[in-house]
């Protein structure tokens, strides 16, 4: 006799007891995931900026001091340098691209012209990849279109910004909060306990920065813009959030990734957020942008990390700083009073900071 084997079918119930484990065990291994790719970005932008640091180092070898964070024409620049039709030159970037194995993209540049003029379009629009932190979702998304004609267009993005010290980028006198420290006669880069490593058309080298290399940052990360409005994060750019760093432990800016309004003070905020979808868009970012439009005087440290923001100190060593790091709620030109954040940005404060407080 034949005998007729019969196989047994899944039943609904049991494909959908399937699905079901199947998805609790996406969900359980989604999060893992997901921090593992973080993780992955993360050191990968851990280099970049240990990179960019290295190159500056190079370049100190070389010249005897850093590059300047920007470059406008003598005696001219600062905060409202676009709309007075100052244009930018070099920045603290453009100078360390033979540092960085971009000799060719050097060449590139006509430096005897301003970044801002079509013979260096071309150019200012180039990708780095060594510029790039990979957290960051918006670096590639759009080039920074320039405010008006004179600073004009493709300007690509980057993370990493020179940190120019306590004071506003203004060329002298007094900003809303503290004093202004653009250029190299101004209140605010003559006084070490308040300036930084790279600022307007003037540099430190390594003997004046007494409180030493390893308790003073070089760079600490920005974010990119989200829209082609925002100039944040424009690597061959000089200014605040740009490729640059000011006041970024002083008024609204008190630390990494402080999500205040005007901890960002930068031209053309108001186009910024509009562009963007609103004022309330930008803060869910952590990106607020002062509206007032008074012009680019502050921008502080941001990153897409949770919790905290890469650093790269002078002595070459990067290390992540948690955004809940001893910043006080105000400062004041006092170093007596100085919490480790502010220690943390001048480079002459005099002020001993032990590894574990940051």
């Amino acid at each position: 006799m034949s005998r007729h084997r019969r196989s047994r079918a899944f039943t609904l119930v049991e494909l959908l007891v399937v699905i079901a484990i199947i998805g609790v065990l996406v969900a359980l291994l989604l999060p893992a995931i997901q921090a593992a790719r973080e993780a992955a970005r993360r050191n990968n932008c851990q280099n970049n900026i240990r990179q960019a640091g290295l190159a500056l180092l190079t370049y100190h070898d070389a010249h005897g001091k850093f590059p300047p964070a920007v470059q406008f024409p003598a005696g001219k620049g600062g905060m409202n340098a676009p709309e007075s039709g100052v244009k930018h030159l070099a920045n603290w970037a453009i100078s360390v691209l033979p540092q960085m194995e971009q000799g060719a993209l050097y060449r590139m540049f006509t430096l005897t012209a301003p970044i801002s003029d079509p013979v260096n379009r071309e150019a200012r629009g180039a990708t780095l990849a060594a510029m790039l932190c990979p957290s960051d979702a918006y670096n590639l998304t759009s080039k920074f279109a320039g405010r008006n004609a004179a600073e004009g267009d493709n300007w690509a993005r980057g993370n990493y910004g020179a940190n120019a010290g306590l004071a506003f980028m203004q060329l002298n006198g007094m900003g809303s909060q503290g004093p202004a420290g653009a250029g190299p006669d101004s209140d605010g880069w003559r006084d070490a306990r308040i300036r930084g490593v790279m600022g307007l058309n003037v540099a430190v080298a390594i003997k004046d920065i007494t409180d030493g290399t390893s308790q003073t940052i070089l760079l600490g990360e920005l974010r990119a813009g989200l829209t082609e409005s925002d100039r944040r994060g424009a690597w061959a750019l000089g200014g605040p959030g740009a490729s640059s760093l000011w006041a970024f432990g002083s008024d609204n800016a008190l630390g990494p990734n402080d999500c205040r309004d005007g901890s960002d003070t930068l031209t053309n905020c108001a186009r910024a957020e509009a562009d963007a979808g609103g004022a309330d868009r930008l803060k869910a970012e952590c990106m607020p942008c002062d509206s007032i439009d008074s012009g680019n005087i502050q921008a502080g440290v941001r990153s897409s990390h949770p919790g905290g923001a890469m650093l790269c100190f002078v002595d070459g060593s990067v290390h992540f700083v948690s955004d809940y790091v001893d910043k006080g709620t105000s400062w004041a030109v006092d170093p007596t009073q100085y919490h480790v954040w502010q220690r943390l940005i001048a480079s002459g404060d005099d002020q001993v900071l032990g590894d574990t407080q940051f």
